[in-house]
């Protein structure tokens, strides 16, 4: 019985990292003693890392262009579009300069959205 609860417990513990690593996953592992066997599940869901939008705050490099036309001032569909775009090929954004690089995107809708973008 020992075995099992450091087991139960080691589980969980991998269960914990595997949700730091912002990985949405499901395990389950079968484990056999002499006397009985137990199934032990482990579920994780998303970690804060993934989430796009927080209050009025929106992740730029996780969120989808519906999200980031919803919550960002002066962006369109198309200039939403041109941002998704614009990380899918160069990358996730380090900087919120680097926003002016996606065509359409200006200091004045920059400076409007500053506050609103985290990475």
């Amino acid at each position: 019985m020992k075995s099992i609860k450091a087991l139960l417990g080691t589980i969980t513990l991998v269960g914990s990292l595997l949700g730091s690593t912002n990985v949405l996953a499901e395990t389950t592992q079968a484990v056999t003693t002499p006397a009985q066997q137990v199934t032990v599940q482990t579920v994780t869901t998303e970690t804060p890392a993934q989430v796009a939008v927080v209050g009025d705050k929106l992740n730029i490099n996780t969120a989808s262009a519906a999200e980031i036309q919803k919550v960002l001032t002066g962006i369109g569909a198309k200039k939403a579009e041109a941002i998704v775009q614009y990380r899918e090929k160069h990358g996730a954004f380090t900087s919120i300069e680097q926003l002016l690089e996606v065509q359409g995107i200006g200091q004045s809708t920059l400076d409007k959205n500053k506050d609103r973008i985290i990475f």
